[in-house]
């Protein structure tokens, strides 16, 4: 994503402008203190704040 936050879920579905619908999600906010973590059943991801995808990626949180 644009900024610092980075999205893991189960893509469901996608279209020509990379508009997603992801299901089963973890949100990854990085802050300079800490990451703060939320879980969200199912999200629509406009795709013009997408930066890079990385498909069957993992997160590696320290």
């Amino acid at each position: 994503m644009k900024g610092d936050k980075e999205l893991v879920g189960t893509l469901k579905g996608f279209d020509v402008y990379v508009n997603m619908v992801l299901e089963d999600v973890t949100e990854y906010e990085i802050l300079p203190e800490e990451c703060r973590i939320t879980k969200l059943d199912r999200i629509l991801l406009n795709g013009n704040n997408i930066a890079i995808l990385v498909p069957g990626g993992s997160l590696d949180v320290e």
